[in-house]
């Protein structure tokens, strides 16, 4: 899949906003994970994916700081970013993406930004110790954020919009996975044997594109059954 450049839309000293233009008025906004440990920048994720050919605008979003949008008024600024690249493109429908933090930030994000689907791989239910005290990953990041602003995750779900969630299966993931709501809306799986790395395996295993067709159609049945044997696919309990 050839890859597009995204361009600048918006930077500040903690977000930074870079975008691919569609064809048509349906925009996937990419919340971007920490990055690779040993770099400064967060690399854009979902691009073709999100694009679908040039069919959707795919809008770059990042935590520059890497507080999982716990920064006091960082929230409301990307809400306020996403605002006007909607109203700039005249967007009538929206989709959240994002894998680990940015994953987390798919869910926190989806109802404020008005999306009606969302696709979230190994998300954080929470960055806060005192959420999840078993947690002790990315402590480098997490150890720098002074306040914890954003609610877990849970509290954040909006009937108004469709999830469609994939973790790790197993103990490490676990303080996540299993403190994640259930409810008609949201599409929970855990994938075998993936740990943190979901993403990656979606890629390696050759499923990562219909993962993304199916929730950004919000076809939950179609994205299960796709997934399901490659991915071994089963419910948390």
């Amino acid at each position: 899949m050839a890859r597009v450049a995204p361009q600048p839309f918006y930077a500040s000293d903690r977000v930074k906003a870079t975008y691919v233009t569609g064809r048509e008025p349906r925009l996937v906004v990419s919340f971007t994970g920490i990055g690779k440990p040993d770099t400064r920048t967060q690399d854009e994720e979902f691009v073709g994916y999100g694009s679908q050919d040039g069919r959707n605008h795919v809008l770059f979003v990042a935590d520059t700081l890497r507080s999982w949008y716990n920064d006091p008024g960082i929230y409301d600024e990307i809400v306020d970013t996403v605002a006007r690249y909607k109203s700039k493109h005249s967007i009538a429908d929206t989709v959240s993406f994002g894998n680990s933090m940015g994953g987390n930030g798919a869910v926190i994000f989806a109802g404020a930004i008005g999306a009606t689907r969302c696709l979230s791989l190994s998300a954080q239910y929470s960055a806060d110790p005192t959420i999840v005290p078993e947690e002790t990953r990315w402590r480098e990041y997490r150890d720098k954020i002074a306040e914890f602003t954003r609610p877990p995750l849970e509290t954040t779900i909006t009937p108004g919009c469709q999830y469609f969630i994939l973790h790790g299966g197993g103990d490490v993931e676990r303080p996540h996975w299993s403190r994640f709501p259930k409810g008609g809306n949201i599409h929970h799986y855990l994938v075998g044997g993936a740990g943190h790395g979901v993403g990656r395996r979606l890629k390696s295993s050759g499923l990562i594109k219909p993962a993304t067709h199916f929730a950004i159609a919000g076809r939950p049945r179609a994205f299960r059954m796709a997934l399901k044997d490659g991915l071994r696919l089963h419910r948390p309990k």
